[in-house]
């Protein structure tokens, strides 16, 4: 039995993360884990959880690969995470140098290109759907210096930054990286 493999997809809002991880689960046969919506199930249940400090949740992460870690070499099983760590909490992680990391940002954002691509690229149930224009403001703020701070703290932590730019580029990006992750594991 060939072993399976756990990737973490990271990076910026909106750059793609659960698209790659979606590509992975249903093209690769990966086991998905969106840590978005279990940090919020944790915090939506457990309210003293929830202190804006996400630090925290990298022992949850450690204890969770641990156990993907076992399911690929044990029955070949591969294992993707999504969400929007950063480089600084993924070099605390334990099994950093047992799985693949990844972190995705569109590094040809701007203040106009990124309110564009929150409308083209967000599905009905998307957050950019439903957000006032204040919250997008923050947002588009927030993903601009969170561009800035990945392209620092990537070298510093020595993990990759993938530039999934936008438009006509983003989705073959998100194609190929599928396929080099992908092919290079257990289906």
């Amino acid at each position: 039995m060939k072993q399976g493999k756990v990737v973490i997809i990271a990076g910026n809002k909106r750059s793609g993360k659960t698209t790659l991880s979606m590509k992975l689960h249903q093209k690769y046969n990966f086991n998905y884990y969106n840590f978005d919506m279990l940090l919020d199930s944790l915090e939506e249940s457990f309210k003293s959880l929830e202190d804006g400090n996400d630090d925290k949740y990298i022992t949850l992460l450690n204890e969770m690969v641990k156990r993907s870690l076992e399911d690929a070499e044990n029955y070949g099983v591969n294992t993707v995470y999504e969400y929007i760590f950063t480089p600084k909490q993924l070099s605390q992680l334990e099994y950093k140098n047992d799985v693949e990391i990844y972190f995705l940002a569109n590094l040809d954002a701007n203040e106009t290109n990124i309110k564009e691509d929150m409308k083209k690229y967000s599905n009905s149930f998307d957050w950019p759907t439903y957000a006032s224009n204040e919250d997008i403001k923050r947002n588009i703020k927030w993903i601009l210096e969170e561009n800035e701070l990945l392209k620092i703290e990537c070298p510093k932590y020595g993990f990759n930054l993938i530039n999934i730019s936008r438009e006509d580029k983003r989705e073959p990006m998100l194609d190929k990286l599928a396929k080099v992750i992908g092919t290079n594991s257990n289906k």
